[in-house]
């Protein structure tokens, strides 16, 4: 027993199926021990991860020698999905960081204000740790430029947290969220987006089931949910159980050419149920793009929204979608690319038109014809031909079938 260790929250969630995020905990660690932030805010795809990994941070800090005397839980996602009221989140935080002395009933005839006051002097005399998990529940819905903002309704969390942010104090805060906080101080605040496990961490979660498969397999099965954890849990647990396989990873590798089972498309969902129209359409039509063959640029984007200006679709359009955690820039590859559990549901909402579902192939096709390419005598290598061969399978797939054969006969002399 050290002498300096801090109570486990009662409220923190179990650790099911962890699997080792060394290199995240230690960034944390050293990002809330040894820098001055003040807060972390934890942003990825539902079931990437985000609420286990904080829950074995603090049961990792709970272990060791750390400068925390408490450490409180807060989930902001109630039974309804929108977030409990921010009086009785502000009792509960004052009950856990004062041990108990301080209750709903003593604070009651304080308001919001006094009892925001009450907190911080807490934060200043003891250093603890507060976390709010799920806090996307505040930020507003269904429209693209207030994406990462706070609802109206929300108002008193947003000034909550202006205050714990903005006060010194020796305390630390981390928040969980699908989405951006984009209304955070920047010069406190450290956005940290956390991402798939690596391919030897996604192999080792799938040998917790005892499936029967070889290790190429594995990987491919990593690969294919790009190491998402809540995913590879599923499709586990379903090859196990489910009597057509048997527990046989390569019959499901061989019947199956989507990712999305039931479970997994009702988390992404609650993503999409939040996404302006003008989101949902640019997200659908990107989707066409198969980007693991070819980068996505932003003149790729644009060439599938035409209807409305590249300053919008940059500034509000592009930005929600970075912010809600739909759409990544890859800075090394200088593209943008989708999830490919995303880049699937964006196909299924296009799909669902034929119209809309060839409107977006046929500009795809636009977009790869007008790139400009090397004279036909310099061509080395595929690459070369590379958005030639992407503008074939667009216009195929819009039904141009004349398009597709004009560049048959053109690339056929060069192959």
């Amino acid at each position: 027993q050290n002498d300096r260790t801090f109570p486990l929250p009662e409220n923190l969630p179990p650790l099911r199926n962890w699997v080792q995020r060394t290199k995240e905990l230690e960034i944390l660690k050293t990002t809330i021990i040894n820098s001055d932030i003040t807060a972390i805010s934890i942003v990825g795809l539902p079931g990437i991860g985000k609420t286990t990994l904080i829950s074995q941070l603090i049961r990792q800090l709970h272990t060791e020698k750390t400068p925390f005397a408490c450490a409180a839980w807060q989930s902001l996602q109630s039974a309804t999905g929108k977030a409990p009221p921010c009086d009785r989140t502000i009792d509960s935080l004052l009950f856990t960081l004062s041990n108990g002395e301080i209750t709903a009933a003593t604070n009651a005839q304080n308001d919001c204000g006094k009892n925001t006051e009450n907190l911080l002097k807490i934060l200043r005399e003891k250093p603890c740790l507060i976390v709010f998990d799920r806090a996307e529940t505040l930020l507003q819905t269904g429209e693209a430029k207030a994406a990462g903002y706070f609802a109206e309704d929300c108002a008193e969390y947003a000034w909550l947290f202006k205050q714990l942010l903005e006060t010194e104090h020796q305390s630390k805060i981390i928040f969980t969220s699908r989405e951006s906080l984009a209304e955070l101080p920047p010069t406190v605040t450290r956005e940290i987006q956390l991402n798939g496990l690596d391919r030897d961490a996604a192999i080792s979660l799938l040998q917790s089931f005892n499936l029967t498969a070889n290790a190429e397999e594995l990987a491919e099965m990593g690969d294919r949910y790009c190491g998402h954890p809540k995913a590879l849990q599923l499709v586990a647990t379903l090859i196990r159980d489910d009597t057509e396989f048997q527990g046989n990873v390569g019959n499901f590798l061989h019947r199956r050419d989507w990712l999305l089972i039931r479970d997994i498309e009702s988390a992404i969902d609650e993503i999409i149920a939040r996404l302006s129209d003008s989101e949902q359409t640019c997200l659908g039509r990107i989707s066409v793009y198969q980007t693991s063959e070819y980068p996505l640029s932003f003149a790729g984007i644009s060439a599938q929204m035409p209807e409305v200006s590249k300053y919008e679709l940059k500034e509000n359009i592009i930005q929600a979608l970075k912010r809600r955690q739909l759409l990544y820039y890859d800075r090394h590859l200088k593209s943008y690319h989708l999830h490919p559990l995303v880049r699937e549901k964006g196909e299924y909402l296009l799909n669902q038109n034929l119209e809309h579902f060839r409107t977006a192939h046929s500009q795809a096709y636009n977009y790869y014809i007008n790139i400009t390419l090397k004279p036909e005598s310099e061509w080395q290598d595929i690459e070369d031909i590379q958005p030639l061969i992407r503008a074939h399978y667009h216009a195929r797939q819009a039904g141009n079938l004349d398009a597709a054969n004009a560049i048959i006969s053109e690339v056929c002399e060069y192959l």
